[in-house]
């Protein structure tokens, strides 16, 4: 949930570069280390829950048909979260899962060697299409093709990657509205010319707890997020799925836009 370099490389970097005013608590003033997965992952994904099966179908769809063949393909601030780096394998010659907390980058390395059966359910929604299930054993494929990177998405190479995802990452990294339309220009910018995109955010978020800790979030409204993408995209598509019953307090509903970059 916190937030891999040019020419393959895969480096530290501060948690934020970017020079921005701050409403709030900034992601720079945030104590990522401190955020668990294992009790973010059993809160959020222990059961497939019809919101996030319908964002991963729409996801599916979208690269099944967007014709990527060995592309380099990037997750930004992954978290503890595998499902938008499963929606990439059957297309990729590499996945960079991109994050910053250093107890989220360790669990995700555990994760890349040999993935937990939680998220079987989570393949068996993208296996519903054939260029999916033609991918017999994607737990080994994630071995081959997956590279855990600590790096921030304020500091993402440009025109690097063919294809990326970003989920949940720009409406909980901070307070600061600024700071979200940053991280969505910056990963706009890291994709090639042309590349196919889905970017996921809670809209109206008032923040989030992960087991004892609180995190900041900014509570996005769907245009705006619209009109975030309008100068780094094309094609954009626009989803919301309403929550029946919520996933916690304190967010209005999720909301998946796909598209493609400009030049």
């Amino acid at each position: 949930m916190a937030l891999t370099p040019a020419a393959g490389a895969c480096g530290d970097s501060p948690a934020s570069s970017a020079p921005i005013q701050s409403t709030g608590p900034v992601n720079a003033e945030v104590e990522w280390d401190g955020f668990d997965p294992q009790a973010y992952v059993r809160h959020n994904y222990a059961d497939l829950r019809s919101d996030d099966r319908e964002l991963l179908r729409r996801t599916r769809d979208f690269f099944a048909g967007a014709r990527l063949v060995d592309a380099r393909c990037v997750d930004v601030g992954s978290g503890a979260n595998l499902y938008p780096a499963l929606t990439l394998l059957p297309f990729a010659h590499t996945v960079d899962l991109c994050e910053w907390s250093s107890s989220n980058v360790r669990w995700l390395r555990t994760q890349i060697d040999g993935y937990d059966e939680l998220w079987d359910p989570y393949w068996q929604v993208c296996a519903e299409h054939p260029a999916y299930a033609a991918l017999s054993d994607p737990r080994r494929r994630l071995a081959q093709v997956g590279r855990v990177c600590r790096t921030s998405v304020f500091d993402l190479p440009q025109h690097t990657w063919d294809a990326g995802t970003m989920f949940f990452v720009a409406c909980s990294i901070s307070a600061d509205r600024a700071e979200a339309d940053h991280a969505v220009a910056r990963f706009l910018r890291a994709l090639r010319p042309g590349s196919p995109f889905a970017v996921a955010v809670m809209l109206g978020s008032a923040g989030y707890r992960v087991g004892p800790h609180s995190f900041p979030a900014v509570a996005l409204q769907r245009a705006e997020v619209v009109a975030g993408m309008a100068a780094g995209a094309y094609d954009v598509s626009v989803h919301e799925e309403r929550p029946r019953p919520p996933l916690r307090d304190g967010y209005l509903s999720m909301l998946l836009a796909t598209g493609h970059t400009r030049g």
